[in-house]
């Protein structure tokens, strides 16, 4: 193995000015950082300008809400943030669920409550079919691998009788707002 150390390197993601960090190159052409790098690797986003709805009592995907991204390191943390614009037929609650991929297991990120994920109660106003709520939700996810990752949205209304809608209100067709799902790679 080899290991290289310098006091100062630079690259167009990564900038490395400390006596501590080193760059290491194994036999195999495999590298690992070591020190005080915490910078953002990569950014990917997912943006939903179109519309879905769904009247399911269990959990949905929410189609184009979904985004992939393969982590430089192991140590990695990666940073998830969504905003989901949703509207229903009715006042309600609904639940959007962060769940995370990693070769073809999936795991639940957001609180897992006898709802299982980030819920709203919507109350909207005596009208509730011209309102829309927006859903946020932030986490620092560890997935502790360099394997492609998937994060991805879905989501399910609590009675089959009411409609939910993400990127809508219920009494129009057209497309009134818009979502979000963003991961960024934290080198560590």
């Amino acid at each position: 193995m080899s290991r290289l150390i310098v006091s100062n390197i630079e690259t167009q993601n990564i900038k490395f000015d400390s006596d501590t960090t080193a760059f290491t190159i194994g036999s195999d052409g495999a590298t690992a950082f070591s020190g005080a790098v915490k910078n953002v690797i990569q950014t990917a986003q997912a943006l939903k300008t179109d519309v879905f709805s769904t009247s399911s009592t269990s959990f949905t995907d929410i189609t184009g809400l979904s985004v992939d991204i393969t982590p430089k390191f192991s140590t990695s943390k990666i940073l998830v943030a969504y905003h989901v614009t949703v509207g229903h037929s009715t006042q309600t609650q609904n639940t959007v669920q962060l769940v995370r991929q990693v070769s073809s297991s999936d795991t639940i990120i957001n609180p897992v409550a006898y709802n299982q994920g980030t819920s709203i109660q919507y109350t909207g106003s005596s009208d509730a079919g011209w309102d829309r709520e927006v859903m946020s939700y932030q986490f620092l996810d560890s997935p502790s691998t360099t394997s492609a990752v998937n994060y991805r949205l879905r989501t399910y209304i609590y009675s089959a009788s009411v409609i939910q809608y993400i990127n809508r209100c219920h009494n129009s067709s057209n497309a009134t707002g818009t979502s979000t799902l963003t991961v960024q790679e934290i080198a560590q």
